[in-house]
């Protein structure tokens, strides 16, 4: 009976540590479980045109599309990918004419879509002729191409041009690079919307009626270009 009891002293010795390792969850320093990785607002981003846009065909409120150059990295955590896609608008335009006036774009860069999910960039430009400068900044004139007495040529932007942009709004990541939970994509854009020309413009025309909006939103945005 004594050995009958002191092997099963043993057994008990021998198994219960085995069992309660097999049940214990991994224990990580706090630091690991809680770092987050985060873009603050202006952070610069390089995008490049993946598509030609024109003063030829392209109108007002039409989107385009951009790509992320090079990969964007935190502490040597990669978080947006190169090749990312992006997108821009066309927000003003007008179409070449007589006595060599050049067809002019203003176009703003809008959001890198990571994984589906939206994050607000800015970027204002003009361009206008078929010149090899964009200029950046609202009111600032690219030099065109100008002739007297003829057609002035269309603005283009080809695909490959390089655009820098920069985070509008903070977005955190985890410390594996995945969108953080708790990043608000909705929010984010309603607050980088807010700030630009554009939607202060379309935020005072949504006061007047409908019928009137329109022709406000673009009269107001015309007014700040001057």
């Amino acid at each position: 009976m004594s050995r009958y009891l002191a092997g099963v002293a043993i057994a008990t010795l021998v198994i219960m540590p085995l069992s309660a390792r097999s049940v214990s969850p991994p224990v990580y320093p706090a630091s690991f479980q809680t770092e987050l990785l985060t873009l603050g607002a202006g952070t610069p981003i390089t995008l490049a045109m993946a598509e030609e846009v024109n003063s030829s065909t392209h109108r007002e409120g039409q989107i385009f599309k951009l790509a992320v150059l090079n990969d964007v990295k935190v502490a040597e955590t990669t978080v947006i990918p190169r090749g990312t896609p992006a997108i821009g608008e066309i927000t003003w335009r007008t179409g070449k004419g007589a006595f060599g006036k050049s067809g002019k774009l203003e176009f703003a860069l809008r959001y890198i879509e990571l994984n589906g999910t939206k994050i607000p960039v800015t970027g204002d430009f003009r361009q206008e002729g078929e010149g090899n400068t964009v200029a950046t900044g609202v009111g600032v004139l690219a030099i065109g191409v100008f002739a007297g007495f003829i057609t002035g040529k269309r603005a283009r932007v080809p695909v490959g041009r390089e655009l820098m942009s920069q985070i509008a709004q903070p977005v955190s990541f985890s410390n594996t690079g995945g969108l953080d939970s708790s990043y608000d994509s909705n929010a984010a854009m309603a607050a980088a919307e807010g700030k630009t020309p554009v939607g202060q413009c379309r935020a005072q025309a949504a006061k007047l009626p409908p019928k009137k909006q329109e022709k406000a939103a673009k009269d107001c945005y015309v007014k700040r270009m001057e």
